[in-house]
């Protein structure tokens, strides 16, 4: 996931006018060759950049770790927000104790712990 310290230091990045007009490039100069260059530097030094379409931001660039940070972190997003979603008409008599069920499965935690990252939920 994204640290407190990576937020902040690219927020400083793009403060001032000046700094965020280095990080704009458009799709004009992306297609006179310049799309290798500004890819090499995403993937390599972990830079963004923001493509300027007709002078109006049309997409970013971010390296893929980034991307695939945002997906799991947009997964998770969602995910809560189904369970809270769930949860609001949920009436605690018709609620199970985990511990019972785990007794009725004949599970520890423990034995549980070990397949947690075994299983992804789908929604």
């Amino acid at each position: 996931m994204f640290k407190a310290d990576d937020t902040s230091m690219k927020k400083r990045r793009f403060s001032n006018l000046k700094n965020l007009v280095s990080y704009m490039i458009s799709v004009s100069d992306l297609g006179r060759g310049k799309a290798s260059k500004i890819i090499e530097e995403v993937a390599k030094k972990k830079e963004h950049f923001i493509v300027i379409k007709n002078n109006k931001p049309q997409a970013v660039i971010i390296p893929i770790e980034q991307y695939d940070e945002l997906m799991e972190a947009q997964e998770d997003l969602e995910l809560l927000q189904l369970a809270i979603e769930r949860t609001k008409n949920l009436k605690e008599e018709e609620c199970i104790p985990f511990e019972d069920i785990l007794k009725e499965e004949d599970l520890t935690r423990e034995e549980l712990e070990k397949y947690i990252d075994l299983v992804e939920i789908e929604n």
